[in-house]
């Protein structure tokens, strides 16, 4: 379930604040890829547009209703762990030993009370996952956590999800938006969705864990989850799963920070070994949107006829990509089945581009130009402002 959307995975809070650290580490030495952002911080309403997008259409409605399956398992999971860091140490500790005997009863992957004991204690091997503010820890908290009270506020936190989901399923099938009282609400939209056979009665006895289908084992992808925000803990040492809830700031997609000396650039990837063919390219290049390095024009790389760099823009841009050419200092833009040279973001100082690196002066990054190309991507601009467009026939 990855996919590299800029506009997506860019703007969230957790991972606005592990670039940061990540630019802090360029300062010592350039890093070429971005760690991945873990799935319980993926925007899960995002994700469904996403995918709804970029599936094959027109999209049969049985293929729709799986992928919002899949989806409800991620944005339940991403409830647990949300609801986990309002709990008191206490209060996790004891839905853990209460949750240990629902994991070994019949059916305990839909059971709320097992899940959220496992969440718990694989988040809580980490010992920063959970940690507070000395503020917080003196103020008296005044939440009673019942199973109703978790079970409402599970439900709450999964609405936005299911909203969604019925207006694009009304959009792309005709289904009938029906109305419904807000204590239904819930109900109502699982059953419209296909996660439940029919609504409870009454309403309130309504579990939203039954309405999960894993197509795998749930303990097991729910610690593979766990296990990708532990791993952060030494990137984000004074941050914690509180982040799913608390302090939201978005930032505007950006690409990657680049050094200010190019020579850091060129004497760290010229030599450096292709992750695909383990060879040296004869021309490198680097995306300057994910940070990925590829082979341009290596015939050692291709897969059914199209090369490297034209398969990375399709994947990591929906067929846009934007590369820097190691050994030319040049940025070459690849939209669909065209190509241009977008020119250098890299001067010398007479504010002159040095192609080919022919005349082996120092260069620096130009900020103005690097900003021009950041908003062109941004804005989706590439179109209507570089004229000298080429076919490039899979062959970048």
């Amino acid at each position: 379930m990855h996919m590299r959307i800029y506009s997506i995975d860019s703007a969230y809070n957790p991972w606005t604040k592990l670039t940061q650290i990540v630019q802090r580490k360029e300062a010592d030495g350039f890093d070429e890829e971005r760690p991945e952002v873990p799935m319980l911080f993926r925007d899960v309403p995002s994700l469904l547009i996403i995918f709804v997008l970029t599936m094959p259409q027109p999209l049969r409605k049985e293929r729709f209703i799986c992928v919002i399956k899949m989806l409800f398992n991620l944005q339940f999971t991403q409830a647990l762990a949300a609801l986990s860091t309002k709990l008191s140490s206490e209060e996790r500790q004891a839905w853990v030993t209460s949750g240990i005997l629902k994991k070994s009863a019949r059916n305990s992957e839909k059971s709320f009370e097992a899940l959220l004991s496992h969440v718990i204690s694989e988040l809580s091997k980490d010992k920063s996952v959970y940690k507070v503010n000395r503020e917080e820890t003196t103020m008296p908290s005044s939440s009673v956590w019942s199973p109703q009270s978790i079970e409402f506020s599970l439900q709450q936190f999964c609405l936005p999800f299911f909203r969604l989901s019925c207006l694009l399923q009304h959009h792309l099938y005709g289904d009938n938006l029906t109305g419904c009282l807000e204590e239904e609400e819930f109900s109502t939209l699982a059953v419209c969705l296909g996660l439940l056979p029919s609504a409870p009665q009454p309403p309130s006895a309504v579990h939203s864990a039954s309405c999960l289908e894993w197509p795998c084992n749930a303990f097991d992808l729910v610690i593979q989850w766990c296990e990708e925000v532990t791993g952060l803990s030494h990137m984000l040492p004074e941050q914690s799963l509180s982040l799913l809830v608390h302090d939201p700031q978005w930032a505007a997609p950006r690409l990657l920070r680049l050094p200010d000396n190019y020579n850091i650039i060129f004497q760290y990837y010229h030599r450096k070994a292709c992750t695909a063919c383990k060879k040296v390219p004869k021309d490198p290049a680097l995306c300057l949107v994910c940070g990925a390095f590829v082979c341009l024009k290596g015939v050692c790389c291709k897969h059914q006829g199209t090369c490297e760099c034209v398969l990375h823009s399709q994947h990591c841009g929906a067929a846009t990509g934007i590369f820097l050419l190691i050994n030319a200092s040049v940025i070459i833009i690849i939209r669909g089945h065209r190509f241009c040279l977008w020119g250098s973001v890299y001067l010398d100082a007479h504010g002159e581009e040095d192609r080919d690196l022919r005349r082996g002066k120092p260069l620096f990054l130009c900020e103005e130009r690097y900003q021009v190309l950041e908003q062109q991507w941004v804005s989706h601009t590439f179109d209507h402002i570089n004229k000298r467009w080429g076919p490039h026939y899979n062959g970048l």
